[in-house]
C-alpha cells in the first residue's frame, strides 16, 4: 500500500476484527521495532493489527512456487489484491486464475490475471475456486469453513453431500470407465447438450463432474491445475487451453481426438 486511499482499499476488505492471541503477539513485535509516530492518519493500534490479519486471511492469494512433478507445490508469498478478492468461490469454477511470478519481465510478473474457462451465459456470475478442484467434498468443506468461515452448497457440493464415502473416494480419478460413461450420457443427453469453442460442454446441473474434470483438469501427474483458453488473437478465440499450475499448453483439437 503506498497510499492512504489504498489502505481504505485494504480496510475495507471483508474481515471481522478479532483480537487474539496471534494479533496480540504481532502487535508487541511490531511496536517493538516500528516507529509510531511515522504512521499516519490511521494510527497504530492492536485493532488495526487485529483487522490486517483479517483481511488478509479472508483475501490473501497464494503465489505458488513452480511446478515440480516430483514434489508438492508449496506457497512462496502471499498477495493481495483487491478487485481480484471480490470473485466468490465454487467448487466448479468458470475461471481460474493465472500468475507468471518467474517470467522475465521486471514490471507485471506480480501480476494476476483470470480467464474464463469456457463461454458463459449473460448474467452469470464469474467465479473461482479458492484451492485444486481435485479435493474431495469433505477436505473442501474443512478448508471452505476454517479458512474463510463459510459452508459451500454449491451445484458440486450439493451432489456429492449425499455420496458415500467410497464414491467420495474416487472422485477426480477419470479412467477409462469413466470416459465410456461420460460418451454414453453424450449421446443419452443429445441436444440438450450444448458445446463452446473445442468442443467443450458447457455445464450440466445433472452432471456437473464429467466434463468439468475431462476438459478442464490437467492430466499430467501431480498437477491438479486448471485448463483456460489463451486470450483471443484478433478477436477470433484460442483453440489452445493452458494449465494455471504446470502451464502445460494442449490444443482443443488434440483433446478431443484422444478421447
Amino acid at each position: 500500500m503506498v497510499s492512504p486511499s489504498h489502505f481504505q482499499t485494504l480496510l475495507s476488505l471483508q474481515g471481522e476484527v478479532f483480537v487474539d492471541d496471534a494479533s496480540v503477539f504481532l502487535h508487541s513485535v511490531i511496536s517493538s521495532v516500528c516507529s509510531l509516530s511515522n504512521l499516519g492518519q490511521f494510527g497504530f493500534s492492536l485493532e488495526l493489527t487485529s483487522a490486517l490479519l483479517a483481511k488478509d486471511k479472508l483475501n490473501a492469494f497464494g503465489l505458488m512456487e513452480p511446478f515440480d512433478q516430483d514434489k508438492e507445490r508449496s506457497v512462496r508469498a502471499y498477495g493481495i489484491y483487491p478487485r481480484a478478492s471480490f470473485f466468490n468461490h465454487d467448487c466448479l469454477p468458470n475461471a481460474c486464475r493465472f500468475d507468471y511470478v518467474d517470467s522475465a519481465s521486471d514490471f507485471s510478473n506480480t501480476d494476476i490475471v483470470v480467464r474464463v474457462i469456457h463461454d458463459l451465459p449473460a448474467r452469470r456470475e464469474i467465479c473461482l475456486s479458492y484451492f485444486p478442484v481435485n479435493l474431495k467434498y469433505s477436505e473442501r468443506q474443512q478448508r471452505l469453513k476454517e479458512d474463510y468461515g463459510f459452508t459451500c452448497d454449491c451445484d458440486r457440493c450439493n451432489v456429492e453431500a449425499n455420496w458415500s464415502d467410497n464414491e467420495e473416494e474416487g472422485e477426480g480419478e477419470i479412467d477409462q470407465e469413466d470416459e465410456d460413461m461420460d460418451e454414453d450420457a453424450d449421446d443419452d443427453m443429445g441436444a440438450d447438450v450444448e458445446t463452446t469453442e473445442c468442443g467443450m460442454a458447457k455445464e450440466n446441473d445433472d452432471f456437473p463432474h464429467a466434463y468439468f474434470f475431462m476438459r478442464y483438469m490437467c492430466s499430467r501427474d501431480n498437477c491438479g491445475g486448471t485448463l483456460a483458453p489463451l486470450p483471443p488473437v484478433d478477436a477470433r478465440p484460442s483453440n489452445v487451453m493452458e494449465c494455471n499450475v504446470c502451464g502445460n499448453l494442449s490444443n482443443c483439437e488434440e483433446m478431443d481426438g484422444n478421447e
